[in-house]
Order: C-alpha cells, then structure tokens, then sequence
C-alpha cells in the first residue's frame, strides 16, 4: 500500500466495535413484539447492510414498526458503550505521518462525531462524509468516494476504500479505487478486494 495516499474508512465494525450493540438494539426492538433472532443470524444479515437486517426481521416477522423501535433504541446509545478497534488510533496517526490522508464515509448519521470525539480521533480525518448529508447516496453508490478523491486530488491508483462489509467494498469497486477488506470473524464474507487486512 506505499503509493496510497488517500484512505477512506468505513466506521462501524472498521474503526469502533459497534456490532454487539447493533445487534443488542435490533434484539431489543424485535422483543418488544415478543420476538427474538439469533444473534450470529443477526451479525450475518447486518453483513450486508444494517438496513437490510431490520428489513429482513420486519419482513419475516410483519413488523412495519421495527425500525422505528431500532432508531429509538440507537438514539439512546452513549458512547461509553463503544470503542476503538485496538490500535486505530496509530494507524491513523502513521498514514497522516507518512504524508497520507484520513477520511470517513459511513452509512451512520451524525452520531458519529459524538463517537469520534470521546474516542479522540475526530482530528484524524480531513472530512467525513455520513449518512446526514443530502448530497450523497450511501455506499454501495460511489458518490462520496468520487466527490473525495476530486477534492483531495485523489486517483483511482492511490486511493483506497477500507471496510469490513461488501457494501463498504462495493461503494469502491464502483468508483474505480482500490478496496481493503477488514477481516471480521463474525462476518463470514470475504469479498474480492485489493487487500486483506486480518488487524490494525
């Protein structure tokens, strides 16, 4: 990866281990309407997309309301309850130091920053792009990765889309950039990709 200046992150379950509390709140939303899931099912489908998980369970189970118990649930996360992947906080560091430069592009809200900031890495990243922003379609689309790589003076041969889901990878593959796969062993996908990072 010497000739990659540009590294765009992905957030949940790349750089914080946000998984066990995904899967706590769907859990929580589905015994509210007396249901339940397992939970490696749960890990399995929120794989593919955190969406798709509370669709599929909405679905299976004829819950129309399940996201909205979801977000409430989300909502009243702290971010005491999350932490950094061991080691994030250095890899950051050493891209910026051999003259890289750190983004986010995430499917998460504006929770985010709150998370960023207690966990003292919000100063890492020269922009981060989340669900928020209207502009953007979230990945897999390629918007954010391309409206990046034109404001940074990022190409498609030294940028590089890190995530550790194939929709992460996906929102790389259509940008034409190069992909970084984080290898998760509750995620049993091992998508093509660049790279195969096993940890930071």
């Amino acid at each position: 990866m010497k000739n990659i200046k540009h590294f765009i992150w992905d957030f949940d379950g790349t750089l914080m281990d946000t998984y066990p509390n995904i899967i706590r709140y769907i859990k929580l939303a589905l015994s509210d309407f007396g249901k339940d899931a397992d939970d490696i099912e749960i890990m399995k489908k929120t794989a593919v997309r955190i969406p798709y998980a509370i669709e599929y369970y909405s679905e299976l189970y004829g819950i129309p309301e399940l996201l909205e118990h979801y977000k409430k649930y989300k909502e009243a996360e702290t971010s005491d309850q999350i932490r950094l992947f061991p080691c994030v906080d250095k890899v950051l560091a050493r891209v910026r130091k051999m003259g890289g430069t750190n983004y986010i592009f995430t499917n998460r809200g504006e929770t985010i920053y709150g998370l960023l900031d207690r966990a003292g890495i919000r100063g890492e990243f020269a922009e981060i792009v989340t669900s928020a922003d209207p502009v953007f379609k979230i990945k897999p689309a390629p918007d954010a990765i391309l409206y990046l790589m034109e404001k940074y003076g990022g190409t498609k041969e030294n940028t590089v889309m890190i995530g550790d889901r194939v929709c992460d990878l996906e929102s790389g593959y259509n940008a034409g950039c190069k992909t970084a796969f984080l290898v998760t062993p509750s995620v049993p996908i091992y998508p093509k990709c660049d790279w195969y990072i096993n940890d930071f």
